[in-house]
């Protein structure tokens, strides 16, 4: 059966209609599109090992274009440039360093800082400007610590005079929730601690050295610990590396979670929000570190909840 050939004039419109609908697909899928797609920049300060495991967190929960950089790689100046002609939408500055550089070259560029102790005394704030705090609150640091070491009672905490009083106010809190008395040992200088701690020890169970500014250097770290193993008692620190150098023990943010926190934020920044809106987060986990050579050394016995949800060094 001969059928007649179709009329140009629907041929044309069902090509228009075609392109109509091809426009509309094209539209509904940038519609649905992630909010998130566009591109950010992630700085980080320097290469360490904390760096380095909130950026893989980051990038773990993070999907969209990212371009990173180093500081001391490129260098300070030439930084600039490079990620001023990117026009992100988000830079995420990994450290205290690529934090303050983000806030004084790119006042106008949304930020959000990661792995930052104290965001607030560095000024780190604004309309700009959100991020994730990796400093622990204290009654959950020394919760962790009184698992490692459940015989403890009294803790012997050495801090600055000028540079640790709101430190030590909240110390005293949660000690006496976690059921802990404190020693406090406040020191003008480091010309004091030797003498200031060989009296304190007298007093005390173990020893705590937190990430004050007066006391948290290599020197008082060395002395501590010496003091630590000669008189048996456990040293607690703010750092791994402290425990890997022979503390006894340190709780430290989860990194890799607090990444994955900054990219919870930029994808808020994504879809419209501001960051100086967004609250900077807590970091929302921790590990308990413990040095298993150093429980020797102490005479100690690492109890069955360390060796089951702590990192333990061998």
């Amino acid at each position: 059966m001969n059928r007649s050939p179709a009329h140009p004039s629907r041929v044309g419109l069902s090509i228009r209609g075609l392109a109509r609908l091809a426009v509309i697909v094209a539209s509904l899928l940038t519609l649905s599109a992630p909010a998130w797609a566009g591109n950010v920049v992630v700085l980080r300060s320097r290469a360490a090992g904390p760096y380095d495991e909130a950026i893989a967190g980051f990038d773990a929960a993070f999907r969209g274009q990212v371009t990173r950089f180093t500081i001391e790689d490129t260098g300070a100046a030439r930084l600039a440039e490079r990620v001023g002609t990117l026009r992100p939408d988000a830079l995420v500055a990994i450290g205290l360093r690529a934090a303050l550089y983000a806030r004084d070259h790119f006042p106008r560029t949304p930020i959000v800082f990661c792995v930052v102790q104290d965001p607030e005394h560095s000024d780190l704030g604004g309309a700009w400007i959100t991020g994730v705090s990796t400093a622990i609150p204290q009654q959950v640091e020394l919760a962790s610590l009184r698992t490692a070491a459940p015989d403890v009672r009294r803790v012997a905490v050495f801090y600055g005079r000028d540079t640790g009083a709101e430190f030590a106010r909240g110390a005293r809190t949660a000690a006496a929730a976690v059921g802990f008395e404190l020693v406090e040992v406040p020191i003008a200088n480091l010309s004091e601690l030797a003498g200031r701690a060989r009296e304190a020890v007298a007093h005390a169970d173990a020893l705590w050295m937190p990430a004050d500014p007066t006391v948290a250097a290599s020197e008082p770290f060395k002395f501590l610990l010496k003091l630590s193993l000669d008189q048996r008692k456990p040293l607690f620190v703010f750092s791994d590396a402290l425990v890997k150098a022979g503390a006894l023990a340190a709780v430290v943010p989860d990194y890799a979670a607090a990444g994955a926190q900054a990219a919870e934020a930029v994808r808020r920044i994504q879809s419209g929000e501001r960051a100086g809106d967004i609250p900077v987060a807590a970091t929302r986990r921790t590990r308990l570190v413990v040095n298993e050579a150093t429980a020797r050394a102490l005479g100690r016995e690492l109890p069955l909840a360390v060796r089951r949800d702590g990192e333990v060094l061998k």
